[in-house]
């Protein structure tokens, strides 16, 4: 489509009439509009960012490397989260610079799509693959004179999209070179990323996949920094650390834990005897088969104090009949806190 025709198809849609646009264009103007994003203001979320995240540490010399490149080619070269929040940004000249600021894409720019509506990084970030976004087929209005191609960047041992590049230009300079340069630097940086990998997180990587390959339920292998997790078990919404905290509670000759409601785990230490090099767990719904001895709490005696907390611990599960992530809820506690309560009072 032309820029005019594209034009005339943005009014349509905002108009209420029927637009004609790509498809994965058209899909994600439907959904801004959906989730209720303003297209005439840009009225943007900000965030505080991290620069010395991993994404941004490894990922921001691999794109200054092509910089050199691009100067003088009104080009900006961002790195946006797995949320979409830009963290990092090159441009090209000042004056692109000075125009990107005022259009309010920079680091802690929130422009995820149900934030900002169609752009390169939103699209990408809701579907997890490459985008173009050019002129007026971004949602914003304020958006129009730019062209971005965006596309993630899978991480080589958790298998999950680390980030985001994103490459900026002005409209009517876009051209086929944008997408051979942004899928040039996702290779570039999941390189990167590989290269910065720990030995044991390769080791942990190595393990998951061979245990992939014949566990019945879905996999997950954890340490304390890393969690590489299969789409199967997405579902279950596990926290990291909560699920970490679980596993260490356990310990290492633990063969069997409680993650969730309904959820129990088998345990496969990466190194047999050791946590600290990550450990496997394969997921299974139903009652446990029985937890390894180290994974209850010692019988105690109680304080006063903790009677309290367990006659309120053992009233709060009646009531939720026993949903714990709905107990940790009203108790105000992670849901790693209250299973460390459970096994202390052998409620679990």
């Amino acid at each position: 489509m032309t820029s005019r025709a594209t034009r005339d198809a943005w009014e349509r849609f905002q108009s209420g009439a029927v637009a004609t646009a790509r498809a994965e264009i058209l899909d994600s103007w439907r959904r801004s509009k959906s989730n209720g994003v303003d297209p005439e203001r840009l009225e943007l979320v900000h965030t505080e960012i991290d620069y010395e995240s991993p994404f941004v540490r490894v990922g921001a010399p691999v794109l200054l490397g092509m910089a050199d490149l691009l100067v003088g080619n009104s080009t900006s070269l961002a790195l946006a989260d797995a949320d979409g929040t830009v963290t990092w940004r090159w441009d090209s000249d000042r004056t692109v610079g000075r125009e990107l600021d005022r259009v309010d894409f920079g680091p802690g720019s929130r422009v995820g799509e149900s934030l900002a509506g169609t752009n390169g990084i939103g699209i990408t970030t809701k579907t997890n693959r490459l985008a173009l976004v050019v002129g007026a087929e971004h949602y914003k209005q304020p958006w129009h004179s730019w062209a971005c191609v965006a596309a993630p960047v899978v991480h080589p041992v958790t298998r999950r999209v680390a980030g985001t590049v994103n490459v900026a230009c002005r409209a009517e300079d876009a051209n086929h070179l944008l997408l051979v340069v942004v899928r040039s630097l996702v290779d570039g940086v999941a390189s990167a990323l590989s290269a910065a990998s720990t030995a044991r997180e390769k080791r942990m990587l190595d393990a998951h996949l061979s245990f992939r390959a014949t566990a019945t339920g879905p996999v997950v292998t954890i340490d304390r920094q890393t969690m590489i997790i299969e789409d199967s078990a997405a579902e279950f919404g596990l926290d990291r650390a909560e699920l970490w905290s679980v596993v260490a509670e356990a310990g290492p000759s633990a063969t069997e834990v409680a993650v969730g409601d309904g959820l129990h785990a088998r345990l496969y230490p990466v190194v047999p005897g050791r946590l600290d090099d990550g450990v496997v767990l394969v997921i299974r719904r139903g009652k446990s088969r029985g937890l390894a001895p180290s994974t209850a709490a010692p019988a105690v005696s109680l304080g006063p104090l903790e009677q309290a907390e367990l006659k309120v611990i053992t009233e709060t599960l009646a009531e939720c009949g026993g949903n714990k992530t709905e107990v940790a809820a009203r108790l105000g506690i992670s849901r790693g806190t209250l299973y460390h309560r459970l096994r202390r009072y052998r409620l679990a």
